[in-house]
């Protein structure tokens, strides 16, 4: 989550954006072997986390945010009537047949929503707050110190989530941290998708930018305004931009208000699984 799949002390983020399989009847993958039981523990943290060896582990987490996972969304693209799709938690021990890539990952983890839960989910089309991110001048290329087109080309869709590079984030991602996005050969869109997970609203691509660009942004989180850990405090001395302000200063980048159409996933029935 901090990326890769990774979401820390209710922060559901930070998870690898990889090649995505295709929207209409992917193919059905399932982990070898999955072990998924209610957790007890009452915490407010959760993690969910692939491993090398084709494995994904979470603790105490969601069924919404299991399925967020799996459908490459976010919390609030989920909809549904049923009350303990937030209230129960567990944890989970999955593992596939094989060494497995993220988009891969993600549709086994369909399949085992599918069988545990008996889980009935459609996508929809509804008119959302969103946020459009465009140039911070109108007219003007974006750019800043901290976007800069990458000489080295792109990285395998492939690419192992564990491969980090010295930098500490891996090749073709862009990771997200407490009042940080850093990217490592990554694109425009998977920077929306951080601020999306960030802000808790659609973020859309309208720089105009389709090159490979490695990113980095700091700024001061606004419990406020972002979803922060829970009793975070800001720090006394804290004497950065903000976020909006910070993407203006080191991206050439802004955020812009309004209403448009967002995907949403809907949940039409699901039972609650037994720890097994």
């Amino acid at each position: 989550m901090i990326l890769r799949f990774v979401a820390l002390t209710g922060l559901l983020a930070p998870f690898a954006i990889l090649a995505q399989p295709p929207a209409d009847k992917p193919p059905r993958l399932e982990f070898e072997v999955a072990s998924l039981k209610p957790n007890q523990s009452a915490g407010p943290g959760y993690s969910i986390v692939p491993r090398p060896g084709g494995k994904l582990q979470a603790t105490n987490i969601n069924l919404k945010r299991l399925i967020a996972v799996a459908y490459s969304m976010t919390d609030f693209q989920i909809f549904g009537n049923l009350s303990w799709l937030e209230a129960q938690r567990y944890d989970m021990d999955a593992k596939a047949p094989g060494p497995a890539t993220v988009p891969e990952l993600r549709l086994m983890l369909r399949s085992l929503l599918d069988d545990r839960f008996k889980l009935k989910v459609h996508k929809e089309t509804r008119e959302l707050q969103r946020y459009a991110l465009v140039p911070a001048k109108a007219g003007t290329p974006a750019g800043g110190p901290g976007l800069t087109e990458s000489p080295n080309g792109d990285c395998a869709a492939s690419a192992s989530p564990q491969a980090a590079l010295p930098n500490g984030t891996p090749c073709g991602l862009v990771n997200q941290g407490l009042g940080r996005i850093n990217g490592n050969r990554g694109r425009i869109l998977q920077l929306c998708d951080r601020l999306t997970t960030l802000l808790g609203v659609t973020v859309v691509d309208e720089t105009g930018l389709k090159g490979i660009y490695d990113i980095a942004v700091t700024w001061t989180p606004d419990p406020n305004l972002e979803h922060l850990p829970p009793g975070y405090e800001v720090p006394s001395d804290a004497t950065g931009p903000s976020l909006f302000m910070a993407l203006q200063q080191q991206l050439g980048l802004k955020l812009v208000g309004g209403k448009g159409p967002v995907e949403v996933l809907v949940v039409d029935s699901a039972e609650k699984a037994t720890g097994n």
